[in-house]
């Protein structure tokens, strides 16, 4: 068992207790039955929506026998190398250069690139951005940030509900209502990533996959080139998810307590050995 598939049951352990805990606080017998069907629920929750959330949110459509672009073959290569299954390709209908992955323990996992990375980028700059994938996806920590990423959005989806039936929204107009749970809830869900989801599994994925292509010089300039495009053209992804794709697909929106990437700067720093490249 690797450790990060350690660490994800451990994250689950500790969420399903904490639920019992509370339950039992709240409502003792009945408090502890409610807090294991809670618990239940969650861990079905995350195991098998986790990883359709983002695909259907962002209307990713699996390519099958349409595979122009040869990404498939390139997929199969270098699965075979990092001797793991290759991961269901998706294709999402956006005009922002970026990739992203989410994996299961239970079944391949699934890659996905948008249609404007298919136009602007040539064959070498994919191969780079699939080998990346592929890595993260080698080392199970796609899962591992899947299933934190899922607990996070099921935080922020619970947040909208309780501000719905906020009673002061009630007499507020749409552009007015308060938002109390969601602003609670938010920075609780990002916690949840930032712990899960440290900054050196990107400098790790980064130098595997550079060896993988032999490149490391190429992979440091799709790596500029994906940040730059994410500034000018951002991708708006389902909350507390922008983590799961190979630089922050919000550029310049997203917030500096909510950073998911470490910088391009210092990603090349750790990759190169210096910088600017």
């Amino acid at each position: 068992m690797t450790v990060n598939s350690t660490k994800v049951w451990i994250f689950i352990l500790i969420s399903s207790l904490t639920l019992l805990i509370l339950g039992y606080e709240i409502g003792e017998r009945l408090g502890l039955f409610i807090g294991f069907l809670c618990a239940v629920g969650l861990n079905f929750f995350v195991f098998f929506y986790g990883e359709s959330q983002i695909l259907n949110s962002l209307h990713a459509k699996q390519i099958k026998g349409q595979d122009a672009w040869g990404l498939e073959e390139i997929l199969e290569k270098y699965s075979a190398h990092l001797g793991i299954e290759a991961p269901d390709l998706y294709l999402v209908p956006s005009e922002t250069e970026t990739a992203f992955c989410v994996n299961h323990l239970w079944r391949r996992g699934s890659l996905a690139i948008t249609t404007g990375l298919l136009k602007s980028f040539h064959k070498e700059d994919l191969e780079a951005v699939l080998a990346y994938q592929l890595c993260s996806l080698n080392k199970l920590d796609s899962f591992m940030v899947g299933v934190t990423s899922t607990l996070a959005n099921a935080l922020v989806g619970l947040g909208l509900l309780l501000d719905h039936f906020w009673p002061p929204n009630y007499f507020l107009l749409k552009g007015q209502k308060q938002k109390p749970f969601l602003r609670l809830f938010t920075p609780i869900g990002w916690g949840l990533i930032k712990l899960a989801n440290g900054h050196k599994r990107f400098y790790q994925n980064d130098l595997q996959a550079a060896e993988l292509i032999h490149d490391r010089f190429r992979l440091a300039e799709v790596l500029w080139r994906l940040e730059g495009l994410a500034q000018t053209q951002p991708l708006r992804p389902p909350p507390c998810s922008s983590h799961l794709f190979i630089v922050n697909p919000e550029g310049y929106r997203q917030k500096l307590l909510f950073k998911s990437h470490p910088s391009i700067e210092v990603r090349l720093q750790k990759l190169m050995g210096y910088y600017p490249i």
